[in-house]
């Protein structure tokens, strides 16, 4: 693969010029990262040989579609866009996706976030049947078709013919592959077999990468990079601990229980996201990992690059938590403006040795034990406290 190729804004790369933003008003997708493609057709022949072999040992799957359709144009198929569709269980994103050009040569990786399954884009999109139920899906483009909006642009980009196929059922969605095709006259007979015979093969393949890209998903989500890698590498034995060398950053709410029992419930909800995303942001910008939320409070971590220089995480660490109070700053100058509390907070700092493991009782309960830090040496180093104004 290429160098990835960002971009600021969401853009939809249909057109054969190159990258436009031509993204509808309902944010159909938003851009994660788009790379230069293999460029050439790769003729051969045995595409559901190769998707068995050699196609599901390539780990990255951009790479691996990128490489399955330039070998269907190979054979033959001339086609000029392509998609790979997946649903995800994240709070922020419904769904990733692969889209392929021929041209301009590039390969997309892009994210659908939550909330678009209600908007215009979503529901006259020519994927929503085979997404939600698996039925498959064809149209021709020899005239436009206003109901799918996507597939004017498609048309308007020189596709002639456009097909979808539901892959093996994941977390109560389909993933779907799309195909289309520049060529007068649209797909034949025989290319239409050529993609229903390679679609188990690909289904197969997908099933196995969506549901690790969920479970990595949600492991990072809910424990966090640091604590997600290490339970997916096995380790997850109580009592056990690996001896780290970090900054912990320790996030109080001031007064919560008098303001949770004051408020109505909804209005406490409010008030945690608005305080969680002022400090939470700031930590994950400055390398740094919020390992838990405790009710009012969070547990944030800056690891040493040095076990012997504390002085970029220290840094990192400091940044972060001043930041965080500037952007607490402003979301208490629009509570005020609305009459609401403000947020008061106080912030601690300690760096030193601590053993990153698992904790829980035995039996059961166990299976839901938690990454647990325990500060060593505390009575060596020195704890810095911020307070909020």
């Amino acid at each position: 693969m290429g160098v990835p190729i960002t971009s600021d804004g969401p853009v939809d790369l249909t057109m054969p010029q190159g990258p436009v933003d031509t993204t509808t008003s309902g944010g159909e997708f938003f851009r994660s990262v788009a790379y230069t493609s293999l460029h050439a057709p790769i003729p051969g022949g045995q595409v559901v040989r190769w998707l068995l072999h050699e196609g599901q040992r390539i780990e990255g799957i951009i790479e691996m579609f990128d490489e399955l359709c330039w070998r269907l144009v190979g054979d033959g198929v001339p086609l000029c866009r392509a998609t790979l569709h997946m649903g995800t269980l994240h709070p922020l994103t419904r769904a990733t996706g692969t889209r392929w050009l021929r041209e301009p040569k590039l390969v997309e990786e892009y994210r659908v976030p939550q909330g678009q399954e209600a908007t215009d884009e979503y529901l006259r999109s020519p994927i929503r049947a085979t997404t939600e139920r698996g039925t498959p899906f064809r149209r021709r483009l020899f005239n436009d078709t206003p109901e799918y909006p996507l597939l004017s642009k498609i048309r308007s980009a020189g596709a002639t013919d456009y097909f979808a196929l539901a892959l093996n059922r994941t977390f109560r969605r389909f993933p779907v592959v799309t195909w289309a095709i520049d060529r007068p006259g649209g797909f034949t007979g025989a290319e239409i077999a050529a993609l229903e015979e390679i679609n188990p093969a690909l289904a197969m393949i997908v099933e196995t990468r969506a549901i690790r890209w969920i479970t990595h998903n949600l492991l990072d989500t809910y424990l966090g990079p640091l604590a997600g890698r290490r339970v997916l590498a096995g380790e997850i034995r109580r009592a056990m601990g690996e001896h780290l060398h970090a900054v912990i950053m320790m996030t109080d709410m001031r007064d919560f229980t008098a303001l949770s029992d004051r408020l109505p419930g909804e209005e406490v909800i409010e008030l945690l996201d608005g305080y969680f995303d002022a400090i939470v942001t700031p930590v994950e910008a400055h390398k740094g990992e919020t390992l838990k939320f405790l009710g009012d409070g969070a547990l944030s971590i800056f690891p040493a690059a040095d076990d012997s220089d504390f002085s970029e995480a220290s840094m990192q660490a400091l940044e972060a938590a001043l930041e965080g109070l500037e952007r607490l700053g402003m979301v208490n100058k629009a509570r005020c403006e609305t009459n609401r509390t403000e947020i008061r907070i106080g912030i601690g700092l300690h760096l030193g040795e601590v053993i990153f493991g698992n904790v829980g009782a035995a039996g059961a309960a166990a299976q839901r034990s938690q990454p647990a830090f325990e500060i060593l040496r505390r009575a060596r180093e020195s704890v810095l406290r911020i307070e909020s104004c």
